[in-house]
């Protein structure tokens, strides 16, 4: 620990001022270069009483890892340059200091950004991105509070300490989370991290905050805030204007859905900076989304109201599956159609478990796959019935063949859905796979 305060000599040259701001890790102070005579930031590392060696040990190296990743992008105007790293007792970080305040500290003093500010801001931050991308970088830290906006409106990703690199060694405890909640993308809360598309979805959010003047996502607490990322769509922006399309993008759940930063800039009406001759789709030319897990979910909803309407006159099809299985050759064709329904329906039940923040442990997620499991499998046996009590109110079948028209409609529905659940794996797998064969420039 330090007991720094103004007027304190970092490492015999820096003079410290005043403090500018600060947070968990440390501290932000005004200090004065007396050998170039020139006043600069620089961070305090903090370390709290009672922490283990080992957290020390991960606070030391985060604050080296931030240095390494903004000097590897000391060259882009749109990154806070780091000038030196000194060691006094603890590293201190000298960097570039700026005459501004955070997007967060603007919003909150000022409301929220005129559409056209929040554009220039959003060309800002995805050339910056592009940058760290390019350099194999994920920030991870996407944040109103990580946006430094100057007096002379210059606008710089500022934070480093959390981001990846794939030289960087894991710092992160197994089942930890790192960032901040309310801005971290769905798949990292499932354990899907260094995704440069989640660094969009940051982005997103922070987009949606400088138009709107609040986070989408914000809740009371760290779990509500972590199931509205997950789980919730965000309220539609109301003062985006022509951001809103790209904003809406950014926000999706699935990060093979999202833009890339070139569809982001061509959204914005821009070319990539820096790669002459690289052509930009409009929007309208912009690859289509991939639509079938929202299907899967459509397809699921209705097997579950079906269920419910089942629940009214329970047994009326099962009494009819028995008889008819007593005729070797038809029961067993009925028999093999039951089971692949129920089955196919427990399996898309149990990826419920997929939407369980890692925070919450391997058993939680299994014990919520199982439970998915069976309620896929009772919904559609209940759904049978149901089906079956809906072909005799509207009289398209009586009671004793009403069981061969719901068998049918719910097998159409499974393999449907089952299609539709493939389609979107393959979504989700393509869009891995052209993550990594995308060529460096």
């Amino acid at each position: 620990m330090t007991s720094a305060e103004p007027g304190y000599m970092v490492g015999g040259r820096y003079r410290l001022i005043s403090e500018l701001g600060s947070g968990g890790f440390g501290r932000v102070w005004r200090a004065h270069d007396e050998v170039l005579d020139v006043e600069v930031a620089i961070k305090e590392l903090r370390l709290l009483p009672g922490m283990s060696q080992a957290e020390q040990d991960k606070r030391l190296e985060r604050t080296a890892r931030e240095a390494r990743n903004a000097v590897r992008l000391r060259a882009h105007e749109n990154v806070l340059t780091i000038h030196d790293i000194v060691t006094d007792r603890l590293p201190w970080i000298v960097m570039e200091l700026i005459d501004g305040q955070s997007l967060a500290e603007h919003i909150d003093a000022h409301g929220p950004l005129p559409v056209d500010r929040a554009a220039e801001l959003a060309l800002a931050l995805l050339a910056a991105l592009d940058a760290a991308h390019q350099a194999g970088i994920v920030h991870r830290d996407i944040k109103p509070a990580n946006v430094m906006i100057s007096k002379d409106s210059k606008v710089l990703l500022t934070d480093f300490g959390i981001a990846v690199h794939p030289t960087d060694t894991t710092l992160t405890t197994v089942g930890m989370l790192i960032g901040s909640p309310e801005y971290m993308a769905p798949e990292r809360l499932r354990g899907i991290d260094g995704l440069p598309a989640s660094d969009l979805f940051s982005l997103g959010v922070t987009l949606y905050q400088a138009v709107e003047g609040f986070s989408p996502f914000r809740r009371n607490t760290h779990p509500a805030a972590l199931t509205a990322v997950m789980l919730e769509e965000p309220p539609p922006p109301r003062r985006a204007g022509r951001l809103a399309p790209l904003i809406t993008r950014l926000l999706d759940k699935e990060p093979h859905n999202r833009p890339t930063i070139e569809q982001a800039l061509a959204l914005l009406g821009r070319q990539q900076p820096g790669r002459g001759g690289t052509k930009i789709l409009p929007p309208e030319e912009v690859p289509p989304q991939g639509w079938q897990h929202k299907g899967v979910a459509v397809m699921m909803a209705i097997i579950f109201v079906l269920g419910v309407v089942g629940l009214t006159n329970v047994g009326i099809a099962w009494d009819e599956f028995e008889d008819v299985m007593d005729d070797d050759a038809e029961g067993i064709a009925v028999w093999v159609a039951i089971v692949a329904d129920i089955g196919l329906a427990g399996l898309l039940g149990a990826q419920v478990a997929r939407f369980v923040p890692p925070v919450a442990g391997k058993t939680v997620a299994i014990i919520v796959g199982v439970v998915g499991l069976l309620f896929g499998g009772f919904a559609v046996g209940f759904a049978f019935d149901g089906m079956s009590v809906l072909s005799m109110a509207v009289d398209l079948a009586h009671r004793s063949d009403a069981w061969q028209l719901s068998l049918l409609v719910i097998t159409i529905l499974m393999l449907i859905t089952g299609g539709w659940a493939w389609e979107s794996r393959k979504f989700r797998r393509s869009g891995r796979l052209r993550r990594r064969e995308t060529p460096s420039p």
